[in-house]
């Protein structure tokens, strides 16, 4: 536990021992890291005392300061955030703080106010990052004279895991498996880039978030900064991670990090909030609570007021967006209407609320020649899969949103999937075909591509019968029947759907299904039709019965 020299609470926060996975090529190796505590300690931030008090200035706005908390030596810290109580107006509030490094004090820093989010929790600065510091002073000055309720400032040391070394160097970094039992993301019309799991930067346990979750589609995307030095390594990537999350969490009181995603100046991109990389997860970076809902935010890890992010940070975040955006069929440019506001896809956070974020020359980038709209753009106009090209064709009228992006799956060669409100897409070597109606939820009831029918292997089609329509699959068919008002759905698989074609199916002497194949108490199998029914013995002989 860490101490300033006067008054002050500290708090830890656990990072997580949770297995992660490196992918190699001779498969995925399951290392555990050891976790240390991040530590994370408060003081407050007392009113000034001086009768004549300073005044600060700032885009030619004056302020006087209203609170100070003198210099004074602390323990190692590598972030620092001040915080304040909920219903203050902190427009025009100037925040700084001066750290002692090496033994020097340096110049003031100013930390841009955040205010408060939808996702509760108290007001704040946004957190800087400073790599090592052992002393802190903090002035806070207001236009108003008012100095803000319960000021405090936080320091933070993250602790290290014995895994930031393999994060440091994993060419591939650390991502979700990719055995066919493991494949749990998208495989989507662009590549899914390298991400770093919560469980390898150290995340704390145990922060799920309450309703909703996640949402089906994603909107746009919030880019922002984490503020703070650019001179990290790539060891210590996550360390900012990892004390940025507990910032938002023991400092902001919000349930989890704030970001969805982090890329650090390396090109590394960590998961943020919990909920999985390949969802639209609430998240609580832009200040607005629908934004937070349906678009992405993603921090970029530095200052970036007069210094460009690296080419791999821009590489990273481009191809970052550019497998979500495909994934949920979003497009890069364009306008959305979301939260009370008229949003680029792909915005800055200061078109969400004011703030300085992401500094004025990674906000230039967005929208450049050549920039990150422009090179998302290019990169979903140059991808393409069956599955894409047949949402295309369809239209959203008659896809409905996204409720799952397209991913692989082992069943059959080539096997990939998407699911949405009104329909599911299969593609495979059989060939790429939407299913829909009772007839998916008939399949989907017989576990879909992976139960006893397999894959569609073509379109749903008429019959000679006007109430009977068709799909077929690798193994059996699904037969849609409408009688009267609504119609139903039932499944023939095997040697009973074999011998049910061989009698011309509903135009012969049972005429149409009224129930799925079933197994009856004796382990033979029966389908029931509206003259008859089929049996499957144990033996493997068939017997027709006609009403």
């Amino acid at each position: 536990m860490r101490f300033f020299s006067g008054a002050i609470v500290g708090v830890v926060l656990t990072a997580s021992t949770t297995l992660f996975s490196v992918s190699t090529a001779q498969g995925d190796e399951v290392v555990t890291p050891a976790a240390q505590p991040v530590d994370v300690s408060t003081a407050a931030v007392p009113a000034a005392t001086a009768d004549d008090p300073a005044v600060l200035s700032h885009d030619g706005e004056e302020a006087d300061v209203v609170a100070e908390l003198p210099a004074r030596g602390t323990e190692d810290f590598g972030l620092v955030g001040v915080t304040w109580d909920p219903g203050f107006d902190s427009t025009g509030l100037i925040v700084e703080v001066r750290l002692r490094t090496d033994g020097a004090w340096g110049e003031w820093e100013e930390l841009h106010s955040e205010g408060a989010d939808s996702d509760g929790g108290v007001p704040g600065t946004e957190p800087l990052w400073v790599g090592s510091a052992d002393g802190v002073s903090v002035r806070v000055a207001s236009p108003t004279g008012e100095r803000p309720p319960g000021l405090k400032v936080s320091t933070i040391d993250p602790g290290t895991t014995s895994s930031e070394a393999s994060v440091a160097t994993a060419s591939t970094a650390l991502y979700r498996g990719t055995s066919s039992a493991a494949t749990t993301v998208a495989a989507t019309t662009t590549a899914k880039p390298a991400i770093i799991l919560r469980s390898a930067w150290g995340a704390a346990p145990n922060t799920k978030c309450d309703t909703p979750t996640s949402v089906s589609q994603t909107r746009g995307a919030v880019v922002h900064h984490t503020a703070g030095t650019n001179t990290y390594t790539k060891a210590e990537s996550a360390s900012i991670v990892r004390a940025t999350q507990a910032y938002h969490m023991k400092s902001r009181k919000w349930c989890d990090i704030g970001y969805n995603f982090l890329v650090d100046k390396y090109g590394q991109i960590f998961e943020g909030r919990n909920g999985g990389v390949d969802k639209q997860v609430r998240a609580a970076h832009s200040g607005n609570g629908d934004v937070n809902i349906y678009a992405m935010g993603v921090s970029m890890m530095g200052t970036y007021s007069t210094s460009a992010p690296t080419a791999a940070t821009k590489d990273a975040v481009a191809r970052l967006i550019s497998w979500r955006f495909s994934a949920m069929g979003t497009p890069a440019t364009g306008t959305y209407s979301l939260g009370g506001k008229k949003l680029n896809r792909i915005a800055g956070h200061r078109d969400v609320v004011g703030t300085e974020c992401p500094g004025a020359a990674a906000y230039a980038w967005l929208g450049a020649a050549g920039g990150l709209r422009e090179k998302v753009a290019a990169t979903l106009a140059g991808a393409s899969t069956a599955i894409s090209q047949r949402v295309a064709q369809l239209g959203a009228a008659k896809t409905g949103s996204v409720v799952k992006a397209e991913y692989r799956f082992g069943s059959a060669p080539g096997g990939t999937k998407a699911r949405y409100k009104k329909i599911d897409i299969i593609s495979s070597t059989y060939g790429t075909w939407s299913i829909s109606d009772v007839v998916r939820s008939r399949y989907n009831r017989l576990s879909a591509q992976s139960g006893a029918l397999g894959v569609p292997t073509g379109p749903i089609r008429s019959t000679a019968r006007s109430t009977v329509r068709l799909q077929r699959f690798q193994d059996g068919t699904i037969y849609r029947v409408k009688r009267g008002s609504k119609p139903s759905s039932f499944a023939l698989y095997g040697k009973l759907e074999n011998k049910y074609r061989s009698m011309k199916e509903a135009g012969g002497k049972l005429g149409a299904p009224n129930k799925t194949q079933t197994r009856l108490s004796n382990g033979s199998q029966r389908a029931y039709f509206a003259k008859g029914s089929l049996t499957l013995h144990t033996s493997g002989r068939i017997s027709v019965s006609l009403k």
